[in-house]
């Protein structure tokens, strides 16, 4: 009995999961460009050269997936729409080696925030990670990234199938 009772609420949460990830991807349906950006501004660590590493890797494992990227225009916030950022942030953890990936999505929404319109994130991805700080931990980054990007390629590409 108890057994039984186990397997069905095991479900029972799975079921929950699935649905919170399938209303979360849904709003990238209809999505079939993205401009790309990586911030590092929380992450002082990070050098210029392991910041174009990091870059690469993202539009590599985008493309590998056959989604269609635009030519990001700098200082042009508007006209980078529908935009997938990645922010990395090691600040609040330098010593311990700690970091974290946020990955988001933002489209045409706009909202109302303080008077001001902000154009609204519609997916986020996060992961957390640690490492030994120093060159060890931007390695760290590069393979969790890479993981973070595949899954993000999967989800987008079960909402928006290849044509």
């Amino acid at each position: 009995m108890m057994r039984r009772f186990c397997l069905l609420l095991s479900f029972l949460i799975f079921v929950q999961f699935t649905a919170a990830d399938e209303a979360r991807s849904a709003h990238l349906k209809g999505i079939y460009s993205l401009y790309m950006t990586v911030d590092t501004s929380m992450a002082s660590d990070i050098q210029s050269s392991e910041s174009l590493d990091l870059n690469d890797i993202m539009e590599l494992q985008l493309r590998r997936g056959n989604v269609a990227l635009n030519t990001y225009v700098l200082n042009q916030p508007e006209v980078n729409i529908p935009l997938i950022q990645l922010s990395i942030d090691t600040s609040s953890r330098i010593a311990s080696g700690e970091f974290e990936l946020i990955v988001q999505v933002r489209d045409f929404v706009t909202i109302d925030r303080n008077g001001e319109k902000t154009v609204a994130t519609v997916f986020e991805m996060r992961r957390r990670g640690s490492s030994s700080s120093g060159s060890k931990q931007v390695e760290v980054i590069k393979a969790e990234l890479r993981d973070l990007m595949g899954d993000f390629v999967t989800t987008f590409r079960e909402v928006n199938p290849k044509r």
